[in-house]
């Protein structure tokens, strides 16, 4: 059930193209939101949040030193992200016979695997990867159309309850299926992909695994909080303030 309210959180996606990017502040999100983000965080870096390890935190700087305290993995250096880059292109080399020199951080995924048999490529792709990072999905126009029926059937429940969890019932499915099926690209290039495969799976992504960069953790958090929530990383300063402080 959660898989699928967090498929739902995408309505970050068109809540903010309605709005103008330099408006968007961290204030302006509530605690389910932030607690989406921390769930990434915590398979990303392979830990477990006690209960109430945020109960304190008011600012971003104070999450950042919660999630820092957490991660108790020697330290090693090395970019992961770099890392993260040569593991990406061996894997599409291998699945896709396309010779490494020609694939860079500016290569157009699209090109590197062709919409017809997307799908099954992309997964030999991520079995060889080793690690499931998502990046298909469906249209636009759709994701938008389902995520509309949804918010009117839990609205429905205010009126007629056999109504709403029939709608419920039904644009749940017709997500899960559109998902299964999808063929397009949410990512454009190997860069993308390399900095949300980084984001999703640090920890896995890593040459060495169960190790860290300390000096990369704030980054990875910032991403990842910029990512999700469509944030300028501008407006991550340590003093920046969740809604509840």
């Amino acid at each position: 059930m959660y898989d699928f309210l967090q498929r739902v959180s995408t309505k970050h996606k068109y809540l903010n193209a309605m709005k103008d990017d330099n408006d968007i502040k961290l204030e302006n999100y509530e605690d389910e939101d932030i607690g989406d983000i921390v769930v990434i965080l915590e398979k990303s870096f392979a830990i477990k949040f006690d209960q109430y390890a945020f109960i304190n935190v008011r600012t971003f700087g104070e999450l950042c030193d919660v999630v820092e305290s957490y991660i108790q993995y020697d330290h090693k250096e090395g970019c992961t992200k770099q890392q993260a880059f040569y593991k990406i292109r061996a894997a599409i080399s291998e699945t896709q016979s396309i010779d490494k020199s020609a694939i860079t951080l500016g290569s157009k995924l699209a090109d590197l695997f062709p919409r017809h048999n997307r799908r099954r490529q992309i997964k030999i792709f991520k079995k060889q990867l080793g690690i499931k990072v998502k990046f298909l999905t469906f249209p636009g126009w759709l994701a938008t159309t389902l995520f509309a029926g949804l918010l009117c059937s839990f609205i429905a429940f205010f009126f007629d309850w056999k109504v709403a969890l029939s709608g419920t019932a039904f644009f749940a499915l017709t997500i899960t299926i559109a998902e299964k099926l999808g063929k397009d690209l949410e990512l454009d290039t190997v860069k993308d992909l390399t900095e949300k495969a980084v984001t999703e799976y640090y920890v896995e992504i890593r040459r060495s695994k169960l190790t860290v960069n300390r000096k990369e953790i704030v980054a990875i958090i910032t991403d990842a909080f910029s990512r999700e929530l469509s944030l300028e990383k501008e407006h991550l300063t340590r003093d920046a303030k969740f809604s509840w402080a």
